[in-house]
């Protein structure tokens, strides 16, 4: 479960890095679709000459033909850049489908005409054309024309504010920021023989263009707002530049700065790596304190299981490999440890009672020594299939105190009565019972005591021990 969160947590991230590569790359922003065609071309002529006489007229004719854009709907209206103006002449045609309009231009302008219709369609926009002197009339009269109100903008591009007559790098950037006027405001890139480019902004924020002409192209920018009011710059080259990548398609972005492609692939990419990290180190952490945490379980468990602890009297074998100075053994009331009671499991209910381990004399009346080894405790609840430890329980009549436990490997418990002289009275025989709770029944011992309990032994005067020691019964006279 842990590794399966994580996992779903580092795809998120993921599919986080990929969206932010829409949310930050530039809107793809197309031509306007061509819904006429237009020209002032001189019957005959084989080869359009790009020059014009100054205050000389030009015959425009346009039809539908073979465009495929939306149907052109008149009144039409000419849009007409000049390198001299830095706002765009609007010319009303009528609904109409011949115009004859005079040049006003001074000779040496650079003039590019666009059409459009009622609703917006374009006829596209002719090639850029000099104007030459007037050879015919000394001097030329020109009608006036009207200039729209002028619309502060702020154009800067990669190196600096932006030129009137530049060239700009191809797939650098074009920032068009609006200084006054009413919004929404609509950017036009008008190049020549080509249709137009239409970028709207519902705000005064800047609107960034990327050049996607090709190297040497000329055109015209410009920007209107709501009420009327204008702006336009040109004429404008697009320059061979570092990278020609971006001529696969036009883009544009609205926003505070300017965004390029490489920038915006970058921004995913590395929005991409930063949540897998995130994801993987996460990931990392988390499952190293779960593992602290374990880790102190399992000490806590351990520190639980410790010889003597209340833990370890329930579940023997969380000791195995621990040894202990004293053995806990079970004990009970007077009553529950007489002679007469020979169940040890009368004794296994009570409470428990240590007993500080000793090894038991030898044929010679010396101590053996113990091998090591682990000590077990047996709990109240222990089955038959759990070792147990064989007691000894040896009665005395001398010095000695009354009872003597000897603890040697096996599950039974034995009691042994006091031996005397030859020809004292022994009392009852030795038995030998052994509690096996788990199958309900009691089995004798077989088993032979060791060597030194078959001693004679000579019957004393009791005394009172002189260290605690657990009585079991009275002693025999």
């Amino acid at each position: 479960m842990v590794f399966y969160a994580f996992g779903r947590r580092a795809l998120e991230l993921v599919v986080w890095g990929l969206t932010s590569v829409v949310l930050v790359q530039s809107v793809i922003t197309p031509f306007l679709p061509q819904s006429f065609f237009f020209d002032w071309n001189l019957p005959g002529q084989t080869y359009p000459i790009p020059v014009s006489v100054q205050c000389g007229n030009i015959h425009i004719v346009w039809e539908r033909s073979s465009a495929t854009g939306p149907n052109n709907v008149g009144p039409y209206y000419l849009q007409v850049y000049t390198s001299i103006y830095v706002v765009p002449i609007i010319i009303p045609v009528g609904n109409v489908l011949i115009y004859d309009w005079q040049v006003p231009f001074p000779p040496g302008t650079l003039y590019q005409i666009c059409m459009f219709d009622t609703n917006g369609n374009t006829g596209g926009c002719q090639a850029t054309y000099t104007v030459i002197p007037n050879t015919t009339v000394t001097t030329p009269t020109c009608t006036n024309v009207t200039f729209p109100p002028l619309l502060s903008i702020d154009a800067q591009v990669d190196n600096g504010p932006m030129s009137q007559v530049g060239w700009i790098d191809q797939c650098s950037d074009i920032s068009i920021t609006p200084k006054n006027g009413t919004p929404p405001y609509l950017l036009t890139i008008a190049p020549a023989l080509h249709p137009p480019y239409n970028i709207s902004s519902p705000d005064m924020r800047s609107i960034n263009w990327t050049v996607t002409l090709s190297w040497a192209s000329p055109f015209f920018i410009s920007v209107v707002d709501s009420a009327g009011n204008m702006w336009a710059n040109g004429l404008l080259h697009s320059g061979q530049g570092s990278s020609s990548a971006c001529l696969a398609g036009n883009t544009t972005t609205t926003g505070s700065s300017t965004v390029k492609s490489v920038v915006a692939i970058g921004s995913g990419v590395g929005g991409l790596a930063v949540g897998l990290l995130v994801g993987i180190l996460s990931a990392f952490f988390f499952l190293r304190r779960h593992y602290k945490k374990k880790d102190r379980q399992r000490s806590a468990y351990m520190a639980d299981s410790t010889p003597g602890s209340p833990h370890a009297m329930l579940d023997p074998l969380t000791t195995m490999g621990t040894t202990s100075q004293y053995t806990p053994i079970p004990f009970g009331t007077v009553a529950d440890t007489s002679l007469g009671s020979s169940n040890p499991s009368s004794m296994a209910r009570s409470s428990g009672y240590a007993v500080e381990p000793f090894v038991m004399p030898g044929e010679d009346g010396r101590r053996n020594e113990l091998p090591p080894g682990p000590s077990r405790v047996l709990s109240a609840g222990s089955t038959s299939h759990a070792p147990q430890n064989q007691v000894y329980v040896v009665h005395h009549d001398s010095q000695a105190p009354p009872v003597t436990i000897y603890h040697e490997d096996g599950t039974q418990v034995v009691e042994l009565p006091p031996r005397y002289l030859a020809g004292a009275s022994s009392p009852t025989s030795a038995r030998s019972v052994s509690d096996g709770r788990s199958d309900g029944g009691r089995t004798a011992s077989t088993s032979e005591p060791p060597s030194f309990l078959r001693e004679h032994r000579r019957p004393t005067t009791v005394k009172k021990p002189a260290k605690e020691t657990v009585y079991l019964s009275n002693p025999t006279s």
